[in-house]
């Protein structure tokens, strides 16, 4: 775990220039490498530079505040819509159960989007169990 430990914090606010303006999901690490939060955007950019704002460090919770302060790093994964970024948050969360995606790394499903073909003008839904309704369903299932 040492070699993990960065000794220099990287300029954010510079890599925050590289992001795009595309959807995706984020990981945020702590100073030891471990990932800390996963979250996902429309626009990776916008979301990344919310958190990195004075006034977001203020006016946020505890929680939130706790986050930000404990931000050493990120890494983006771009996908090419919102739902396949949803569909990646939860298998990142559950995969490394990081420490402030709370509501998320407790749940025993991985969230499913649910397409119903038949219908005049289709919608996504989301869902946590597969049914023989008819639909067809996108994501990874629970062991």
């Amino acid at each position: 775990m040492a070699e993990d430990f960065k000794k220099e914090k990287p300029d954010l606010h510079k890599k925050l220039h590289e992001v795009p303006h595309k959807p995706g999901v984020y990981l945020m690490r702590d100073r030891l490498n471990r990932i800390i939060y996963v979250g996902k955007a429309k626009s990776l950019r916008k979301r990344l530079s919310s958190y990195f704002t004075p006034a977001r460090s203020k006016m946020a919770d505890l929680k939130t505040r706790a986050l930000i302060k404990s931000i050493w790093d990120f890494e983006i994964h771009t996908v090419r819509n919102e739902a396949e970024s949803l569909l990646l948050e939860g298998k990142l969360i559950k995969e490394y159960r990081p420490k402030y995606n709370v509501s998320f790394r407790d749940d025993k499903r991985f969230l499913l989007v649910k397409v119903h073909l038949e219908e005049p003008w289709p919608r996504f839904q989301l869902a946590r169990v597969r049914k023989e309704d008819g639909a067809r369903y996108f994501g990874c299932v629970t062991k």
